[in-house]
């Protein structure tokens, strides 16, 4: 049976069970993926990591990510979204139960590896399930909400995750992840029983070869490639800079880090609702303004000194998180209408696949900038312009063509 669409006011979307239940799923899953950013001071502390070795650990997680997104796609489209979450929450579950019993920066790199993995099947699923079920009318509202969970997710991760390790230790905070996981895991049949996946046999070989010639697709990939490179370099590094090199309270400066997490999630949600009510539900205009006002605030970031006020500081980071970190939702949904509705998982995971080398290579490059130049200023200088630059580029390609109306 087919699920039907819903075709409503935003206030029915967001109180829609279905989509709860995706929000809820992006969070915890978020929350488990982007966990051990707050912690990274006290693991560099434990195993004395340069600048360098804490790149690798975000590469780490998205190669995972980069090598299944393609698998996980097809088997979305192949089981459905419904039994791919399952599958791929499960494993989450395991691999941060190991990840708190690790030992080395060896064992956490292998770890996060399959952390990525994990969290790699996330997005195929929770992408079929907004464009099978919500109308396009309130298809940006709808995917903008789910991406949510991701900013959400990462949030409570800054929040209570270094209040946990500072009382009882890193890897306990790491623990508590596990169990809110195994909760996701044993609720997921219940809360989703009344519904029934549809999905249909392809032609893995013919989408694949439709996907690579989707000339919109590939322009989209490429442009959210230096996205994801500045996205990650600033959530990465940015307690280091304000603790390390502005000199603020580390405990000020993971605050800020919060206030980043909430502007994604303020910026995955906003992005999406101003697209449909605003733009015509013209996405690439939204990823183009986006990527100017990033570049503007990012080479802000790198002309800080402790002399500015904190309530600025915490400002800036809010719109930070929402430019840099709040970009994700308008991407989903732009490959997921630029092909046919049987190629949603895995055009998700082809362009997943694809971005995620500017994570795998972008966020070691700004660590190697920061030890060859000394200094944070210049890496967020390079951040800035390229971010600045590929947003006005944007502006000259047309991305928009709905194959989902």
């Amino acid at each position: 049976m087919k699920l039907e669409h819903v075709k409503s006011t935003p206030s029915f979307v967001i109180l829609n069970k279905y989509l709860l239940w995706l929000l809820v799923i992006q969070m915890m899953t978020a929350l488990a993926y982007y966990g051990y950013v707050p912690l990274i001071p006290q693991m560099v502390k434990e195993f004395s990591l340069n600048n360098t070795q804490i790149g690798w650990m975000t590469s780490a997680v998205f190669l995972g990510s980069s090598i299944i997104a393609i698998p996980s796609g097809m088997i979305t489209d192949r089981f459905g979204a419904r039994k791919s979450l399952f599958a791929f929450c499960l494993l989450l579950v395991f691999v941060i139960f190991s990840f708190s019993i690790s030992n080395s920066y060896f064992v956490i790199l292998v770890l996060l590896f399959l952390l990525g993995t994990g969290y790699g099947g996330i997005t195929p699923g929770t992408n079929k399930s907004i464009m099978e079920n919500f109308d396009v009318h309130n298809r940006g509202t709808a995917m903008g909400l789910k991406q949510m969970g991701v900013s959400l997710g990462s949030t409570l991760g800054s929040l209570l995750l270094p209040l946990i390790a500072n009382q009882w230790g890193w890897r306990i905070g790491i623990l508590s992840i596990a169990v809110l996981l195994v909760l996701v895991c044993l609720f997921h049949f219940k809360v989703l029983d009344e519904r029934e996946d549809y999905h249909k046999q392809t032609n893995v070989l013919k989408n694949i070869k439709d996907i690579t010639k989707n000339k919109k697709l590939m322009k989209i990939i490429a442009i959210i490639t230096f996205f994801i490179w500045v996205q990650l370099s600033v959530m990465t590094y940015l307690v280091l800079y304000l603790h390390e090199s502005v000199h603020y309270s580390l405990s000020f400066s993971l605050f800020c880090l919060a206030l980043l997490q909430i502007g994604g999630a303020l910026g995955r949600a906003c992005w999406g609702v101003i697209s449909d009510r605003f733009f015509n539900r013209n996405r690439g205009v939204i990823i183009a303004l986006i990527g100017l006002i990033s570049g503007v605030l990012v080479l802000i970031l790198g002309m800080l000194s402790g002399e500015i006020p904190e309530v600025i500081i915490a400002f800036l980071s809010l719109c930070l998180g929402i430019t840099t970190q709040g970009w994700n939702g308008m991407f989903v949904l732009m490959i997921s209408e630029v092909v046919k509705r049987e190629q949603i998982g895995l055009a998700s995971g082809v362009g997943l696949a694809t971005v995620y080398a500017g994570a795998i290579f972008g966020t070691p490059l700004s660590g190697w900038i920061i030890d060859f130049s000394g200094n944070f200023e210049a890496m967020w200088m390079i951040c800035g312009v390229a971010i600045f630059i590929i947003g006005g580029l944007t502006i000259c390609l047309k991305l928009d063509t709905n194959l989902n109306d």
